[in-house]
């Protein structure tokens, strides 16, 4: 209680500055992360690719950068808290058609671009797994 109000300001202020030095690096190690699971997921050669996720919009970082190497469609997929997040990835611009199918099914949700998109759903992987066959 002897802490003066001009010192639980300061205190605050470099809490907040602190704060921003730590999201900052946090998004940092986070591209680095989804850039090494993407050479992972490129060497793999594999159309459907589980990846580790630890929040929804890792999805949406990891997704172009395996675009950038992915020569046929690919489909990426992780579960976070009960639901199937998945990447649909399609170099020759079909993803928005594959997502279309999905939705006709019901439980997705998502959107993107002809080449990439990310949603999420309910449906089992095998379903959405057909969809880029």
């Amino acid at each position: 209680m002897s802490t003066t109000p001009e010192e639980v300001v300061a205190a605050a202020s470099d809490l907040l500055a602190k704060d921003e030095v730590l999201k900052k690096q946090l998004k940092a190690a986070t591209k680095a992360l989804m850039a090494q699971q993407a050479a992972q997921v490129l060497a793999s050669g594999q159309q459907v690719n589980e990846v580790h996720i630890e929040s929804a919009g890792d999805i949406s970082v990891l997704a172009p950068l395996v675009l950038k190497g992915a020569s046929e469609e690919t489909l990426l997929w992780a579960k976070l808290n009960g639901r199937l997040y998945f990447a649909l990835i399609s170099p020759a611009g079909q993803a928005c058609d594959c997502l279309a199918r999905l939705q006709a099914l019901g439980k997705v949700q998502g959107g993107g671009s002809p080449k990439v998109v990310t949603g999420n759903t309910t449906l089992p992987l095998e379903r959405v797994a057909e969809t880029i066959n």
